[in-house]
């Protein structure tokens, strides 16, 4: 539960409004020539795997996989043969040739690799490796050569290139290897891999909450000049075991997790530095079996030396650490410190001149740029005021200036492209158009390639200069039958909280929309710490199929979702469950008033966190909502991990009452019905005991819910189950929402 994880719609904004909706897009409505969405283009079961039809509501845009170098980016294409190439795509003058031919590689590959997805390649894409039953296969573009690497009983993980792209570093039994391509030998760096002792591949828990899941366990890091490899060795045996049971075959399996749960145990962890060629291991400087954090290294440009980020239990103080390469002895580098809690840091830029580093941070309780001497002291602060810096997108050290996206202070919905200059100067919005913008930049600076859309404008892709001057689009997702579909409106406020604060919200509302008339409707909600989902970005589908048949889709963003800073979402710090429940209840209220509201059908849903909300709204806010979904949910914080729970919460001795007041059953007695529960019967992020916790009381009490149990999944359905899970979601509405049965489209005259 890392980070936000939207679920059912993309959040859909724009115009402020302060009542009943008026505004309406262009071509929206149910006249004569629209259509509705159909039940497969709003609950796909799986992403699409080939280019959308003409009749598809939205089109597709172009496969566009990142930049070559500072005047060339890659598009994979598939050409009339039905072949799939990589472009090398000229950024000023649009002229392509075929970078990577996949239809030519495919003679020298055996079956069941997958061309376009190789396990890593080498930034000029001239090496791929792939991972093949296990083992690992190195394809030469250049020498058009197949190698296989290994033949190993046990499989290779996580394969990466060096930056010279002479060697391969990866795991194996929880033990660290890396494969000298040009001697073609295999280096071997550990040998103490176990069931409990990890090297290089992360324990579960610094997976799912510090590390990130889309690391795959991946817990190792190339130094610039290639000589080296930084690694994480993880001690699992002081980590509680959580029973898992699988109930396929005759007899069943237990799977035993190493799973810390609040005030537990956590994995004992040390950072190491290995010489790829000697293979000398120096641990650096950290008690290897101190109760703390380490992780997020990053190397400076010399290769000297490893900084290290170190986080206390408590997770209120973070440090960095220089840690000498020869020896492991570490220096304090810089130290923060918060009333509440502390993240890591995971897009620190290293200036490759050795002046220092970029770092972005909420000292001040709202996220800025800092410009910090690589002695530690700080240099410069480059921006500043009561809005937030999301992301740092990129150095352009000749030029001076640094690039990143930025919520602006009159519109926190929106994603802006802006920059500033190293000295602090020169701060300006580079993206114009209000929405949502996610720009990559060219490697020198030069050009950004952006993805951009809004409540009005389905996404785009197109190719600008650094200072925002257009070169031209590259794809818009608009199509003939965009303008034929019969388009909810969806409209941007906000709603006052009762005492001070005012809630960004959407609304996605039927096409005819009719104040006289009384429409159910449905909560879309994240609602944990900083994960706000109220952005102006094109809708997903989901909303829009609803609002067609009749249901009024909304979501709105509490006070520590991220609008108001770190400042509004160190509010939650001892407190999970307490605003969130404050804030979406008054929401509720004031839509309750509004005389177009069918009362007693509010719903709520949501994935993750959002689950737990949902859990909270039917116990806690038990008759201001009156129906629920909650699929994989936390039920009591004494029930997840270590490392996010206690982030927020401390541990359930230090806080004992908020762990009471943060629980699902503190509240069971208010609940009125209107629940229906999934989970996977082998989750191993939200375990099932949650919600069997739950459904203990509610057996217990007799009291009337919905379950659905699905064999086999873990925290996100199988994909052989999905079909399944969407249809089941989908029905639930129905039955309450709108009393069983569909509208009927206006423009097909069948039921969707």
């Amino acid at each position: 539960m890392r980070t936000a994880r939207p679920f059912l719609v993309s959040v859909i904004t724009i115009t402020v409004i302060s009542g009943a909706a008026t505004a309406q897009a262009p071509n929206r409505g149910s006249r004569a020539g629209t259509r509705w969405l159909t039940y497969d283009e709003a609950f796909p079961a799986t992403p699409p795997t080939a280019p959308r039809g003409a009749d598809a509501p939205i089109g597709d845009l172009p496969n566009i996989t990142g930049w070559l170098d500072d005047g060339r980016y890659l598009e994979m294409r598939t050409d009339p043969d039905g072949e799939r190439r990589l472009y090398a795509v000229g950024a000023a003058d649009g002229r392509s040739e075929v970078y990577r031919d996949y239809a030519a590689i495919k003679k020298d590959l055996p079956g069941g690799f997958d061309l376009d997805r190789p396990a890593a390649s080498t930034p000029d894409f001239g090496k791929a490796v792939y991972v093949s039953e296990g083992d690992l296969y190195v394809y030469d573009n250049a020498a058009r050569k197949l190698r296989r690497l290994t033949a190993t009983p046990s499989p290779e993980r996580n394969p990466r290139f060096s930056p010279d792209g002479r060697w391969i570093a990866y795991t194996r039994d929880h033990n660290l290897f890396a494969y000298d391509l040009d001697a073609s030998v295999e280096h071997q760096y550990t040998t103490d891999g176990s069931g409990t002792i990890l090297n290089g591949y992360s324990s579960w828990v610094y997976m799912e909450e510090i590390l990130g899941r889309a690391t795959q366990h991946a817990a190792f890091w190339w130094a610039p000049d290639s000589t080296r490899l930084a690694f994480m060795r993880f001690d699992d045996s002081p980590v509680p075991v959580f029973p898992i049971f699988h109930a396929s075959g005759q007899h069943g399996e237990l799977e035993r997790e190493r799973y810390p749960k609040a005030g537990d145990p956590n994995p004992y962890v040390q950072m190491g530095i290995v010489g790829v060629n000697d293979g000398k291991i120096v641990w650096t400087d950290f008690d290897p079996k101190a109760d703390h954090y380490i992780a997020w290294p990053f190397w400076t440009p010399d290769s000297r030396a490893l900084t290290v980020q170190w986080v206390n239990r408590g997770q209120d103080t973070i440090r960095f650490y220089n840690c000498d390469v020869a020896t492991g002895k570490k220096q304090q580098l810089y130290e923060e410190k918060q009333t509440a809690w502390v993240d890591f840091y995971e897009d620190v830029y290293q200036f490759k001149n050795a002046t220092g580093f970029l770092l972005r941070s909420p000292l001040d309780g709202w996220e800025h740029l800092y410009y910090y001497g690589s002695d530690g002291t700080l240099r410069k602060r480059l921006t500043q005021g009561e809005w937030r810096v999301v992301s740092i997108t990129g150095v352009d050290e000749k030029g001076g200036w640094v690039y990143f996206v930025a919520r602006p202070q009159t519109a926190t919905w929106d994603l802006q492209l802006m920059r500033v200059k190293l000295d602090g100067t020169g701060l300006e919005q580079v993206t114009k158009e209000p929405g949502t913008h996610t720009p990559r930049l060219s490697p020198g600076g030069s050009y950004f390639i952006d993805s951009f859309s809004s409540i009005t404008t389905p996404a785009k892709l197109a190719l600008y200069r650094a200072d925002g001057t257009l070169v031209r689009v590259l794809g818009d997702a608009k199509t003939v039958t965009t303008a034929h579909i019969a388009w909810g409106k969806a409209e941007l406020f906000t709603i006052p909280s009762g005492d001070g604060y005012d809630l960004p919200a959407y609304w996605v509302l039927p096409p005819d929309f009719d104040s006289k008339k009384k429409y159910p409707v449905i909560f879309s909600v994240y609602g944990g710490p900083d994960a706000g989902t109220v952005r102006n970005a094109f809708p997903g589908m989901q909303p829009h199929y609803w609002a067609e048949r009749g249901v009024i889709t909304i979501s709105v963003d509490h006070r520590g979702s991220g609008h108001f800073g770190k400042k509004g979402v160190w509010l939650m710090h001892r407190s999970l469950g307490k605003w969130e429940m404050h804030d979406l209840i008054a929401a509720a209220d004031w839509l309750r008033a509004r005389p177009f509201i069918a009362a007693g059908k509010i719903g709520i849903v949501g994935g993750s966190y959002g689950v737990y909300t949902t859990l909270m709204a039917l116990r806690y806010g038990a008759g201001t909502f009156n129906y629920g979904q909650a699929g994989s949910a936390v039920s009591d914080w004494q029930l997840y991990d270590s490392v996010y729970t206690e982030r927020y919460m401390d541990t359930p001795e230090e806080n004992p009452e908020g762990y009471k007041n943060g629980a699902v059953l503190t509240y069971v007695d208010r609940y009125k019905g209107g629940l229906r529960i999934t989970h996977g019967t082998i989750d191993d992020n939200v375990h099932m005991q949650n919600s069997l916790q739950v459904i203990d009381w509610l057996t217990t009490h007799n009291k009337r819910f919905d379950l659905m149990i699905y064999p086999g999944s873990r925290h996100g359905l199988q994909l052989s189950q999905r079909a399944h899970g969407n249809r089941e979601s989908h029905d639930f509405w129905v039955r309450n929402l709108l009393n069983g049965r569909l509208v009927d489209s206006p423009a097909k005259g069948t039921r969707n």
